[in-house]
């Protein structure tokens, strides 16, 4: 038996990690931390409204961001939260458990991450801190809207890394549909979202991991920075 658990020991300290990993991140989220932040009631009330009637608050039909007190407020996470609601009812427990899951997801993303590109060993030290971190496990814990964006980012970031070290273009696709849903998780990634894919394509381009083969590339740097500009220039009409 015990030669059994010496051979076996990263295994059963992965499971154990894991485990406590999941359970900091999914016990008694409805309880702790107490009560409503005011960003989580309005989320889930948008919610709620979109649910049963397909409107916000405001009466506007399935918007691409509320206007919530006036300010603002970032859409993907009440969307999320309307299968949640619609399962488990208009609960706190329905409106934090989507990043819950969220939070839980991520721990597996980030060990992969390491593992595939530096060592196992680094991966499960590096998925340990990451488990018991008091930010992600806080982060988890809360349902508010703009907390998505980091965890979309992590999976974002590992498709695409995926993608240049296998040279599967599927990877490629998805890692930045991802990254183009966490513009709704926080609409200030806009200004992050074009200098990571300036830095993508070039990388692509430059290292020629995809060749296209029309005589021509479809995007150089002149239109990726011009792509740039323009979409800062013009953000406020997005």
């Amino acid at each position: 038996m015990k030669e059994k658990l010496l051979q076996n020991k990263y295994k059963i300290l992965l499971c154990l990690i894991f485990i406590i990993g999941i359970l900091v991140r999914l016990v008694c989220i409805d309880i702790l931390p107490k009560g409503l932040n005011q960003d989580e009631a309005s989320a889930g009330y948008e919610a709620f409204s979109i649910l049963n009637e397909g409107v916000d608050r405001h009466n506007k039909s399935f918007p691409v961001q509320f206007i919530a007190w006036g300010s603002g407020q970032n859409v993907l996470y009440s969307y999320i939260m309307t299968i949640f609601i619609a399962i488990f009812g208009n609960s706190v427990f329905a409106i934090r458990l989507p990043m819950a899951i969220v939070g839980c997801i991520s721990l597996f993303v980030f060990y992969q991450l390491l593992k595939r590109n530096i060592n196992k060993k680094v991966a499960l030290i590096g998925l340990f801190f990451f488990a018991i971190c008091p930010w992600h496990i806080m982060k988890s814990r809360w349902g508010l809207e703009s907390n998505l964006f980091p965890d979309l980012i992590l999976w974002s970031v590992f498709f695409i890394l995926e993608a240049l070290r296998n040279k599967k273009m599927r990877f490629l696709y998805i890692g930045f549909i991802i990254l183009a849903l966490s513009g709704y998780a926080y609409r200030y990634i806009i200004f992050l979202f074009t200098s990571i894919c300036n830095t993508i394509i070039n990388s692509i381009i430059n290292k020629k991991t995809y060749i296209i083969k029309t005589g021509n590339y479809f995007f150089s740097n002149s239109i990726c920075y011009r792509f740039t500009t323009n979409l800062i220039c013009y953000y406020k009409y997005i």
